[in-house]
């Protein structure tokens, strides 16, 4: 894999300020998608160094082994991971790495785990232009050389898989399995409870007890679990709305809201009975995660009782 020639360093420098802005709670993705559809070598230059970013986070010791003894990778990498000027030199240097990582991730084909344990997205190039940006406590099983197979494992993760007629990206996400060529879609998979919603282009989801595969358009969404799959409209600006700050749901399960504040408050949120059938549409800010169970509990009126490091949802008494 190499750099196209008409990429310049200004262009890489661009890529590199953004793959750090995108990992801070107030990131301007307005402004990040006007600099992507701007010129079409920014994409290009963005999935390069965000896939050196995770070169860099999940084969750490076998770059290190490769790499001049002068060009040191530090031992966590996250927060502040890019300073071009001071760990690679000049974005020359980091088209290099490039080099180096990219034969390591292509000759892998056994599977891949991405995982951000971390508080903030992460955000993650694929083979075959497919981008992924994990949402918090999240984690997904890559497998093969084309990344042409996806396992959600848990969390929510959004997708942004460039067309190609030649090929079909597959997402699992438990016992449902998504079919794409080529769209922008976010999945969630939290406490049995599965949601999918289609910003741009269509899917195609197999899920259990169904004859035949759901087809989903852009502003859909199809919710399932323990009672029967629910397929809805929803405004594009809900889907993936993670990535700016809020958590908007369109008739949610509230286990699945629960589990979700949970991800980003790192308190368990636990649904008691009294409450579990309900369902949330609404909007909730993230912020530091800390508000989120009262806010929820204040718009849905139901009672939050806190026993150590947990919350329980239930009915207000």
């Amino acid at each position: 894999m190499t750099a196209r020639t008409d990429m310049d360093e200004q262009m890489l420098d661009q890529a590199i300020a953004w793959q750090a802005a995108l990992e801070q709670d107030d990131a301007d993705w307005d402004a990040y998608l006007a600099w992507l559809e701007a010129d079409p070598r920014h994409r290009e230059a963005f999935d390069s160094i965000a896939l050196v970013d995770a070169a860099i986070t999940d084969n750490r010791e076998q770059i290190k082994s490769v790499l001049a003894p002068d060009l040191t990778v530090p031992a966590d990498p996250r927060p502040n991971r890019w300073r071009p000027r001071l760990l690679w030199g000049s974005a020359i240097a980091a088209s290099l790495a490039i080099l180096v990582a990219g034969p390591i991730l292509r000759s892998n084909a056994d599977p891949v785990v991405y995982e951000n344990g971390g508080t903030t997205n992460r955000s993650l190039a694929l083979a075959n232009g497919t981008s992924v940006i994990l949402a918090p406590s999240s984690r997904i099983v890559v497998t093969g050389k084309d990344a042409g197979a996806i396992e959600l494992a848990r969390g929510e993760a959004y997708f942004d898989v460039r067309h190609d007629s030649g090929r079909t990206l597959t997402v699992s996400a438990g016992t449902y399995r998504i079919s794409d060529i080529g769209t922008r879609f976010s999945v969630n998979l939290a406490s049995g409870t599965f949601r999918v919603g289609v910003a741009e282009g269509v899917v195609s989801v197999d899920a259990p007890g169904v004859a035949k595969p759901v087809r989903l358009g852009a502003g859909h969404q199809l919710v399932g679990g323990s009672g029967p799959l629910t397929l809805v409209p929803v405004d594009v600006a809900q889907i993936g709305s993670w990535r700016g700050g809020r958590l908007s749901y369109t008739d949610a399960p509230l286990a699945l809201v629960a589990a979700d504040i949970s991800r980003y408050s790192g308190k368990a949120v636990i649904v008691d009975p009294s409450v579990e059938k309900k369902h949330f549409s609404g909007s909730l800010v993230i912020g530091d995660g800390s508000k989120l169970v009262g806010d929820l509990a204040g718009v849905m009126g139901i009672e939050a009782q806190s026993t150590g490091n947990a919350v329980r949802l239930g009915a207000v008494r």
